[in-house]
């Protein structure tokens, strides 16, 4: 749901319905207007900032910035229904991700493993991916991001890991062969693995299996 209100809410911008300056509605305001809780709506209020489409003050409240102010990184979800922006997509995280991970086996704590472990753990119950196992799958590299104790780059793969949530609901849409929540929790399992042993070649290799195996249930081949 925080990404459908922040995707509603970002078309309003980019549509000039919302314009630079205009303030968005209270948080009561808009959980109202949705049906659904506040936290759900201060969570994709937080994605917009994030995507450098508005700024919080303290009194003011959620202003839209101008278009010359946004300079924030973003991956617009819309295009990631183009076989190319997936494509794209993909390779960045193979770009961030694999070395990440070499990161968090070198660095991970016990609180890292324990964090990780408590994803995949949620993930498992079914054979289809649910809001809940959409959730847990992005804590998972989001708790990769942080174990490389490198606050930079946690923020990125946190970024990206809201963003996977779409591309595994489309895998959720075209993948038959009803194991997909399997197949997702053995590969997570084997990069755990790596981080336990903190072997950070092995754990390259199983993120770099991971993510061509996430791509090509989607339909993409990434280049070798």
């Amino acid at each position: 749901m925080p990404d459908l209100i922040a995707s509603e809410i970002m078309s309003q911008i980019l549509g000039g319905e919302l314009k630079p300056g205009d303030v968005l509605p209270t948080e009561a305001a808009l959980a109202e207007s949705f049906g659904v809780s506040r936290n759900v709506v201060r969570e994709a209020i937080a994605r917009l900032r994030s995507d450098g489409l508005i700024e919080t003050k303290q009194g003011r409240g959620a202003t839209v910035r101008p278009p010359s102010e946004r300079e924030t990184f973003r991956v617009d979800l819309s295009a990631l229904e183009e076989t190319t922006s997936l494509a794209d997509l993909f390779e960045l995280r193979g770009i961030l991700e694999i070395e990440a991970a070499g990161l968090a086996a070198q660095r991970r704590t016990e609180e890292d493993l324990t964090r990780l472990q408590a994803a995949i753990d949620n993930m498992a119950g079914q054979q289809e991916f649910d809001e809940k196992r959409l959730e847990a799958d992005a804590e998972f590299h989001r708790a990769m991001g942080t174990a490389t104790k490198n606050a930079f780059l946690a923020t990125i793969v946190d970024y990206l890991s809201s963003r996977l949530k779409e591309t595994t609901r489309a895998t959720n849409r075209i993948y038959r062969d009803g194991d997909l929540i399997a197949v997702t929790i053995g590969e997570h399992e084997k990069i755990l693995a790596a981080v336990k042993a903190q072997d950070a070649q092995a754990v390259r290799e199983a993120m770099q299996g991971h993510i061509r195996g996430a791509a090509k249930r989607l339909g993409v081949d990434l280049p070798d």
